[in-house]
């Protein structure tokens, strides 16, 4: 035997002797997230699923990928506003969902097109603190996922924000805390085993950085705020991909899992890349999926419908902060198409963000781009005291550019924005004479807000006259509208007296 068989020899039995070991395997995942992606073509050569979609296939060649979405894709759109969110998910039936929490507006077009929706989806959809009335979980949803790779137990919870009963349409369906669904998730599924926790979740970032800082997950992949953003404390992650699939954060982790005398211990660290959808080319298969239902949409949506004489203004800033033409014309059409005395709508709920310069012609597309949610015109009879009650809530958040802003017809308000939100309304005129808090009026809204969303909770126990059963489309009643007269000429004209 050699000296050096020898030392071989030595080596190994020494190697024999030590405490059995699992030597330590660096398993490598990635995380493409997208959020609040409604629109399912590109602009201006950015964003849409078909760029979103190359994204994902170019990291899972790379490796072990999960493709997340946090929320925010049924509504509102063009095309949603005709059937109701159906292609959103038939076009990511085909990009390989691995994990999505629904936001609040998978709940525009009310609990049972959510149903609807969800049960067309042939990925996990995850829905940790929604339950029905009941409390069981909503069908065709899961609680948590487990996924292994390489040895690696990767965990899947979801959230959605709790404030979505006021900000949409989830009937009685019940979101429980955030936070606390959050922190008790995250035990459970490390107590079960879970080497890594990812919380998929649709919350404002005040509650992200509260589940960051509870370690409520080692992964915070969330939505609604619609941020870019990536920030790892040394302990956990939260990032957020802006929207609509304009950029894409995509997140890696290293993870090295070592089992020694019955002891596991895990570590990682990620990494971050923030990719514009400029950069790559769109996936051709699910660009073909898109333009096929852009085709269907330009077929029924291109029809004429008439002129505008006057400037429309549908930007952000103008329909939540001041009296808008648009607002006036939309509010109009809806007391006139069931008769009511007065009709309020919340500027919230006008969503295309444009400017129509005078002359412009108007096509169903702009309608239902402007009305996108699907909503429903009610009529309801009320007091003086309710409608006063109506137009408080109203003005309360004007401020903070809030949706609840009231755009009106057969209304005169004057208003002190620079008072204390329950002190703004100073008066009242319904056609011309001063509010009567005992009377009663018939009154225009939304089905939104008659169910008390964006705060018009006072709206909730009003008599019904129309009810959202029997009540029709408020895009339609806007577009027949506009249809019957050929040419409309609203403009700002007093209704909203603002001494701010």
């Amino acid at each position: 035997m050699t000296v050096r068989s020898r030392i071989r020899l030595s080596v190994l039995a020494l190697a024999m002797m030590l405490p059995v070991a699992a030597l330590a395997e660096t398993v490598t995942l990635r995380f493409v997230q997208t959020n609040d992606i409604d629109r399912m073509e590109e602009v201006k050569g950015r964003g849409g699923f078909a760029r979103l979609a190359a994204v994902v296939n170019a990291e899972r060649e790379q490796g072990p990928t999960f493709f997340v979405h946090s929320g925010d894709t049924l509504s509102p759109s063009l095309l949603s506003g005709i059937d109701k969110g159906a292609h959103i998910v038939a076009i990511l039936n085909q990009m390989g969902v691995d994990a999505m929490t629904p936001g609040n507006h998978e709940f525009d077009f009310g609990k049972d097109n959510f149903h609807t929706r969800i049960g067309e989806a042939t990925f996990p959809v995850l829905t940790s603190n929604i339950r029905e009335p009941d409390g069981s979980q909503p069908p065709n949803t899961l609680d948590e996922r487990v996924v292994e790779v390489g040895g690696v137990k990767i965990a899947f919870y979801g959230l959605t924000t709790e404030d979505t009963p006021m900000v949409s349409s989830p009937g009685d369906m019940q979101f429980l805390s955030s936070i606390e669904t959050g922190k008790a998730k995250a035990k459970a599924l490390r107590d079960a085993g879970a080497d890594l926790v990812v919380a998929v979740v649709h919350t404002p970032l005040s509650v992200d950085i509260a589940l960051v800082r509870a370690h409520a997950a080692d992964l915070v992949l969330s939505g609604h705020d619609e941020h870019l953003m990536a920030f790892y404390d040394g302990k956990t992650v939260l990032t957020e991909s802006g929207s609509q699939g304009d950029s894409i954060v995509v997140t890696r982790v290293d993870l090295d899992k070592q089992v020694k005398d019955g002891k596991t211990t895990v570590t990682w660290r990620p990494s971050f890349d923030i990719i514009d959808s400029a950069t790559v080319t769109p996936d051709p298969k699910i660009a073909a999926v898109v333009k096929t239902y852009q085709d269907e949409l330009d077929k029924q949506l291109k029809i004429e419908i008439g002129t505008t004489a006057t400037p429309l203004d549908s930007r952000r800033a103008t329909v939540r902060g001041e009296e808008a033409a648009i607002g006036n014309l939309f509010a109009d059409a809806m007391r006139a198409a069931v008769g009511a005395d007065v009709a309020i709508t919340n500027g919230g709920g006008i969503r295309a963000d444009r400017e129509y310069p005078a002359g412009t012609v108007l096509t169903r597309a702009d309608i239902f781009a402007e009305l996108p949610f699907g909503n429903k015109t009610v009529k309801l009879k009320v007091t003086g005291a309710t409608l006063l009650a109506a137009l408080v809530n109203g003005f309360s958040q004007a401020d903070q550019g809030a949706g609840r802003f009231p755009q009106v017809s057969g209304l005169t308000v004057d208003v002190d924005l620079s008072k204390p939100p329950r002190d703004r309304v100073l008066s009242v005129l319904v056609a011309g004479k001063p509010l009567d808090p005992a009377a009663s009026y018939t009154l225009a809204t939304n089905d939104f807000m008659a169910g008390g969303g964006d705060g018009y909770v006072m709206l909730r126990d009003a008599e019904p006259l129309v009810g959202p059963i029997d009540a029709q489309l408020m895009a339609s009643q806007v577009i027949d509208y506009v249809a019957a007269q050929k040419a409309v000429s609203p403009k700002v004209e007093g209704r909203i007296q603002s001494k701010d």
